[in-house]
């Protein structure tokens, strides 16, 4: 059987039978789980540390046993579906597996081999996601799901501030963070926008105020990072049907987009003052820049394979206790998803990651190439605000995280677009 012949017989096993009302319930609830909305609150709650970074939660760690075990349970019943469409997706299993293995070389095996539980556990439900459902019918998920943590994070910030307001008087709703409050209602946005250009969409009014929240949490974040990633996503979404355009068309296009990137990153690197202030911030960005440094002096000390996945951010306990020391501050990641690869998994890491992200990005482009639907653009929205997230905060390869759900997602949506292109943009 040639691949194009199985991959439509994967396509026809998939949607066999539409996911039933507890299926439903089941991803919306981890949806929900994988934003740390409520969960980081009630950790603190329990006297916990954020930056307990090498025991965590063991109340936290059953829940997503449980929701690992669940996975498997969906996974099995489709396993041999699953699996034609996994060995289309090599990349995406060489990363896991480089992680899992660097238990074998990590500083900290025994944290690796735990958090190695997370990142399977976490990958196997965006495999159960992407397989199992269309970016139509998984987006409406996410939208009640999203609508509920900005609805969530407005009432902590007008009923409890305590929780809700940090002590700079930026919200952070429902999240730890405000940075995680801003992302997660960038992605809101993005999400809204899309369920707006569905043709025959229903309860616009809720769409429209659905939105609308999402942008005053947004704002009330005070969050930089989220309001780029979601203006960089939105501003640039009219610009991706360039590609179904004859194809000298397509590339001019593209070459000036390039010249576009290329101009505001050189402003960036030779007027950092300037830019930052454009952005709000200092010259540092909130002192990342001294970290980045930092980091990237460690990774030179172990280039290739890294300190093994999870095992370098420990606090006081762990290699990053020498970065800790150097700075004013105590991170708890790079803040940058792909300097945090590098430190988890070397460089041999982010070359597989960034290769098969180049691989997932031509093949959104041939979505969009060969479908006119708004949903065409989905999978390059996702990329999109995957990659810039990941420039300010790590996303890449972050066990429980909805944004690794999102990429492993899209992943296998790309996958399964090429013979059943209707499924993935309607």
């Amino acid at each position: 059987m040639n691949p194009l012949t199985a991959s439509r017989v994967v396509s026809r096993r998939l949607r066999d039978s539409a996911p039933g009302y507890f299926e439903r319930a089941f991803a919306l609830v981890v949806l929900f789980l994988s934003t740390g909305g409520l969960m980081e609150i009630l950790r603190t709650k329990r006297g916990i540390a954020l930056d307990d970074q090498r025991e965590g939660d063991p109340f936290i760690q059953i829940i997503w046993l449980v929701v690992y075990g669940i996975t498997l349970l969906l996974l099995v019943r489709r396993a041999r579906a699953v699996s034609q469409l996994l060995a289309r997706e090599r990349l995406l299993v060489l990363l896991c597996t480089l992680g899992t293995a660097s238990v074998l070389w990590s500083v900290a095996p025994d944290v690796t081999l735990r958090r190695t539980v997370g990142l399977l556990g976490t990958t196997a439900f965006g495999v159960y996601l992407g397989s199992r459902y269309t970016a139509h019918e998984l987006l409406r998920l996410m939208s009640w799901m999203l609508a509920a943590a900005a609805a969530l994070s407005l009432a902590f910030v007008a009923f409890a501030p305590a929780y809700g307001i940090d002590d700079e008087g930026a919200w952070r709703g429902i999240f730890a963070h405000k940075n995680f409050l801003g992302h997660v209602m960038a992605l809101a946005i993005v999400g809204f926008l899309f369920e707006l250009r569905r043709r025959g969409a229903v309860n616009r009014l809720a769409i429209v105020t659905g939105f609308a929240v999402a942008c005053l949490a947004l704002l009330g974040s005070r969050s930089v990072a989220g309001l780029v990633t979601a203006l960089v996503v939105v501003v640039t979404m009219p610009l991706w049907p360039i590609f179904r355009l004859r194809r000298t068309l397509a590339v001019a296009a593209a070459v000036f987009a390039l010249m576009a990137i290329a101009t505001a990153v050189g402003w960036l690197i030779t007027s950092p003052e300037q830019a930052a202030a454009a952005l709000g911030k200092d010259a540092t960005l909130t002192g990342r820049t001294g970290l980045w440094f930092l980091v990237a002096d460690a990774i030179a000390y172990r280039p290739w394979f890294g300190y093994g996945y999870g095992a370098f951010w420990l606090g006081p306990t762990g290699e990053s206790a020498a970065i800790w020391a150097a700075l004013s501050w105590q991170p708890a990641e790079a803040h940058n998803g792909f300097l945090d690869l590098g430190l988890q998994l070397g460089m041999v890491g982010v070359v597989l990651f960034l290769t098969g992200f180049a691989i997932a990005v031509w093949r959104a482009v041939g979505v969009i190439r060969r479908t006119d639907t708004a949903y065409a653009l989905w999978p390059m929205a996702c990329l999109t605000f995957i990659v810039i997230a990941n420039l300010a905060e790590t996303m890449i390869l972050v066990w429980n995280s909805i944004f690794w759900i999102l990429y492993v997602v899209t992943c296998v949506w790309l996958i399964r677009a090429k013979s059943d292109a209707s499924r993935v943009a309607a």
